[in-house]
């Protein structure tokens, strides 16, 4: 079953949370290709010094504001990154894709870039939501998988909370 709206009006820490275990789906050359998600990322508004919204809205943020389940591809570096976004509409929030696990295809999806790169995923995505889309999408697998969490990879002034999670055990 498909992930509605409503999973993403929540706070962001949440969302990346139950995000773990999902599996994202990928429609390429008339395959499907699924893969488990197994790490996330989780980030806030303004107050949150490692956020693209902490200088506040800029034309290449201004999404993180916008409807709940839009999809975010931002530039770090030469990578791009697949985010979604979450908490209410008004109030700043993504979730950062940081691993999948392939199920039904082999590729290296164990970083941000390596996922987009993967999984052909351009900034053509930017701004489309993840419900009603024909490309990509996501689906519950209704497991629920035993959930780590840590500080954010290359985050030097990080919040107190620790706002990486992952499933244990992948590679």
């Amino acid at each position: 079953m498909k992930l509605k709206k409503s999973f993403f009006n929540c706070s962001a820490d949440k969302v990346a949370k139950e995000l773990l275990g999902k599996i994202l789906c990928r429609k390429m050359d008339n395959k499907i290709l699924k893969a488990k998600i197994i790490e996330t990322e989780a980030y806030f508004d303004e107050s949150d010094p490692a956020s693209w919204a902490r200088f506040g809205k800029r034309k290449d943020n201004f999404l993180m504001w916008d409807e709940p389940g839009k999809i975010l591809i931002k530039n770090v570096h030469k990578y791009l990154m697949l985010n979604f976004v979450a908490e209410k509409k008004g109030k700043a929030g993504a979730v950062l894709i940081r691993a999948l696990s392939p199920l039904n295809f082999c590729g290296n999806c164990s970083g941000p870039g390596l996922i987009t790169e993967c999984l052909k995923i351009d900034k053509s995505f930017n701004g489309k939501n993840i419900f009603n889309n024909k490309e990509i999408w996501l689906e519950d697998n209704n497991k629920k998988p035993k959930i780590f969490r840590d500080y954010r990879v290359g985050v030097k002034n990080d919040l107190k909370n620790k706002f990486r999670f992952f499933i244990k055990g992948n590679r």
